[in-house]
């Protein structure tokens, strides 16, 4: 179910409509997701159907049972006449301090080797020296200076491209995560308007539309700039189970040398850097 089919539903029974539409999503029966959320069925049914309302605390369990995002969580919560329950701070808040200290110092302990930190529309937050310097040895100082985005830089024709030896693999691989989190996140109008943009970019492989698919978790990346080769492989990790929204969608890209080669090329440039 696409954002618009949710835009259509909810005008007329929001919190049901959410949940019938993430519980279609899901697969659930009404009695499969009223045991894991631990309610009878009929207050489920009644819930969606809108002749009962559902409680903060059931909405919560629901929630729970259909493992939804924080920030998802929350619009299920407003939908209900609630406040919400989880925040969304700026990752330069004095209360997301110990966070920023964890994400440093794992991008310091990845060099030489790049690693950066990305939010959920895949916008550049941060990136350790390694990932640095072979952005700006592959795409020049003068672009280091405006945003990055980890999605364009791979998929535009101007950017990462022309230096990416396996460009249709990488760009498929890419397009297929893309797709898989902007289907998880159909309420989100600022990642669906992020995905819109990158469908827009031209010579685009074709995405995969199996929507039960999951992207795998490695993705390899063939770099070459003149006489410079580097072979990476990317994974992708996330920060536990924050309590903020903000934390939640943080995306850490870790990189890693596919072979002796690539790894004594970075371990050189990290040299003349030093």
């Amino acid at each position: 179910m696409d954002t618009r089919s949710f835009r259509r539903l909810r005008p007329a029974n929001p919190v049901g409509d959410l949940l019938r539409a993430w519980r279609m999503r899901r697969a659930l029966s009404q009695a499969e997701l009223a045991f894991e959320a631990g309610i009878s069925i009929k207050h489920l049914s009644y819930v969606e159907t809108g002749k009962a309302a559902a409680s903060r605390e059931t909405l919560l369990q629901l929630a729970s049972a259909l493992d939804l995002s924080l920030r998802d969580r929350n619009a299920l919560l407003e939908a209900g006449g609630f406040a919400r329950q989880y925040g969304e701070r700026d990752l330069a808040a004095p209360e997301l301090a110990d966070a920023r200290r964890a994400i440093d110092l794992l991008l310091r302990r990845h060099e030489p080797f790049p690693a950066i930190v990305t939010d959920r529309r895949w916008n550049v937050m941060q990136a350790n020296r390694a990932a640095s310097r072979l952005m700006t040895m592959l795409l020049g100082p003068e672009r280091m200076q405006r945003p990055l985005n980890h999605m364009r830089m791979f998929l535009a024709p101007n950017e990462l491209k022309p230096f990416v030896e396996n460009w249709p693999a990488v760009a498929a691989a890419l397009l297929a995560r893309a797709r898989h989190e902007a289907m998880a996140a159909p309420l989100d109008e600022a990642l669906q308007s992020t995905w819109r943009e990158l469908m827009r970019l031209p010579e685009l492989p074709t995405p995969a539309i199996e929507d039960d698919a999951v992207p795998g978790p490695l993705c390899e990346v063939r770099l070459r700039k003149g006489g410079v080769a580097i072979g990476l492989i990317g994974a992708v990790l996330t920060l536990g189970t924050p309590q903020d929204v903000t934390l939640q969608e943080l995306r850490v890209e870790m990189f890693m040398p596919v072979d002796a080669a690539s790894e004594a090329t970075l371990v050189a440039l990290a040299a003349q850097d030093a």
